[in-house]
C-alpha cells in the first residue's frame, strides 16, 4: 500500500487538493496557485465597493494578536469585515480595512490608529490605457507605443523648433491641450 506523503508537504498528488502555506490545486507535477477561494471576495473589489479605507501598519506580534479586537470593533459597529489589499514596504506590512461610511472608518482610526486612504463618495476613479488606433504617419506605422512616446515626450518638451505636417495632424486630433508647444504654421 503506497504511503500517503506528510500533512504540509510540497509533495504534489494527482487531482488533489492541499492546502500548504495557501491554497492550491496539484495536478501530477505542476502545482497552480489559485487567486482566491470560491466566494472570497477580493481585496480591489472592497475598496471599490467600500470607498472609507483605513491602511494600518500590521502590529509587530502580527496581525493574529488584534483579530479579535478588530473582529469586536466591527460587531459593535454593525459592519461585516472588508480588507482591502495589503502591501508590504521594506519590513513593514500594511493592512487595509474598507468600511462602507464615513463614520466607520473615523471610528476604527481613532481606535486602532493608521491612515485614512480615500474618502471618495463613490466609486474610485479608474484610469484606463488608452488605446490607439495604428496609423501611418510619413511611411512610417504608428502603434500603441509610438503614441505613448510621442505623447510623453510632448509633455517633457517646452517647445518644438519644427515640425511634420503629418505629425501636427495626430497631434492636434490626439492631444488638442498640447498644441501650444507646436510652432505655428507656415
Amino acid at each position: 500500500m503506497a504511503s500517503r506523503p506528510e500533512r504540509g508537504t510540497t509533495e504534489p498528488r494527482y487531482g488533489t487538493l492541499k492546502a500548504d502555506a495557501g491554497f492550491s490545486l496539484s495536478f501530477g507535477v505542476e502545482t497552480v496557485m489559485a487567486s482566491r477561494r470560491k466566494g472570497e471576495i477580493a481585496g480591489a473589489q472592497n475598496e471599490r465597493d467600500f470607498p472609507h479605507i483605513i491602511e494600518l501598519a500590521s502590529p509587530s506580534a502580527g496581525i493574529r494578536s488584534k483579530t479579535s479586537e478588530f473582529a469586536a470593533f466591527h460587531r459593535q459597529q454593525g459592519v461585516p469585515i472588508r480588507r482591502g489589499r495589503g502591501r508590504q514596504e521594506e519590513d513593514q506590512f500594511y493592512i487595509r480595512f474598507c468600511f462602507p461610511i464615513a463614520d466607520h472608518a473615523d471610528a476604527f482610526r481613532d481606535r486602532f490608529g493608521g491612515e485614512l486612504l480615500s474618502k471618495a463618495a463613490g466609486p474610485s476613479i479608474r484610469r484606463t490605457k488608452r488605446v490607439f488606433t495604428p496609423r501611418i504617419v510619413a511611411d512610417h506605422i504608428m502603434m500603441q507605443e509610438d503614441f505613448e512616446r510621442l505623447h510623453e515626450f510632448l509633455l517633457e518638451t517646452d517647445n518644438l523648433p519644427e515640425i511634420s505636417s503629418d505629425l501636427r495632424k495626430v497631434i492636434e486630433e490626439e492631444w488638442p491641450e498640447l498644441l501650444y508647444k507646436l510652432p505655428p504654421k507656415e
